[in-house]
């Protein structure tokens, strides 16, 4: 299974460390865990460590800097983010390599706004297109602090799937009801209370893999790529959506992406997870 992801990694501060993260970065290591060739087209100061990366055919855009996130999780369960100087400029699908332009799964995970959707879906031909709606959702005051905004990626015909948490639809209850309305499959996640799962006029309630939660950093991201990858191999997106929470599971057990590496083990968890149509 050829995968395409476009974002921008980020480096964000765990603490007195600013680590690798970005819906990029937790996407792309998650599906090359579960066997897929990954392609990542993404931009970067000469901060971020390329090692983070290893294992992905990845093209990194040089920047002066790397976008950084200070991520704070209050008991709310609300998480509140400050970007450190101005939003990196937009990724162009012009800059993808030779050969990249055809993949079985195009999985655009912007942080900050930075892809058109309408360019990437001219630009490349993918047999499946799936979105996490977050980077849309987002923008940045001018003292850093990271707000809701509305969501705006244009027309979603031909996109395949979408992903999207409670962070994105707590200042817009709606927008749920008006993805599926545009799109095949939408997983509404609700991190340790599971997710909906809204396919063809039907809602399914997929449970959780209960384990210790360490970091919930890039749990969204993580889910988003399993969850993409298992549709675009044909599952059932219920099966698809209990493949993501497993996968999910298994991030949040370490600090930041230190258990990446042992997210092939969701296909065994998944079978643990409940599910209700």
């Amino acid at each position: 299974m050829r995968v395409l992801l476009a974002g921008h990694v980020t480096l964000d501060r765990h603490g007195a460390d600013r680590l690798p993260g970005g819906s990029a970065y937790y996407a792309g290591r998650a599906a090359r865990a579960l066997g897929a060739e990954v392609r990542l087209l993404t931009a970067a100061g000469p901060d971020f460590p390329p090692s983070a990366l290893d294992g992905l055919e990845a093209r990194i855009l040089p920047a002066d800097r790397t976008t950084s996130f200070t991520n704070v999780h209050g008991r709310d369960g609300v998480r509140r983010q400050r970007v450190d100087g101005p939003p990196l400029p937009r990724l162009d699908p012009a800059a993808l390599l030779a050969g990249w332009r055809e993949t079985d799964l195009l999985h655009l995970g912007p942080v900050l706004g930075e892809l058109d959707l309408a360019a990437w879906r001219a630009a490349v031909s993918a047999r499946f297109v799936g979105l996490q709606i977050q980077g849309w959702v987002r923008r940045v005051d001018p003292d850093g602090t990271v707000s809701p905004a509305p969501f705006d990626a244009g027309d979603l015909t031909g996109v395949a799937a979408v992903v999207l948490g409670d962070d994105e639809a707590r200042f817009d209850p709606g927008l749920p009801a008006r993805l599926a309305a545009q799109v095949p499959v939408v997983a509404f996640t609700h991190a340790e209370e599971g997710c909906e799962v809204l396919h063809r006029g039907r809602v399914a309630r997929v449970g959780v893999f209960r384990t210790v939660e360490v970091d919930p950093t890039g749990a969204g991201d993580v889910f988003s790529a399993a969850f993409f990858l298992a549709l675009a191999r044909g599952e059932d997106p219920v099966e698809a959506a209990q493949l993501g929470a497993a996968a999910a599971s298994i991030v949040v057990e370490g600090r930041a992406g230190a258990t990446l590496d042992r997210i092939g083990a969701a296909t065994a968890r998944a079978l643990g997870i409940t599910a209700l149509d």
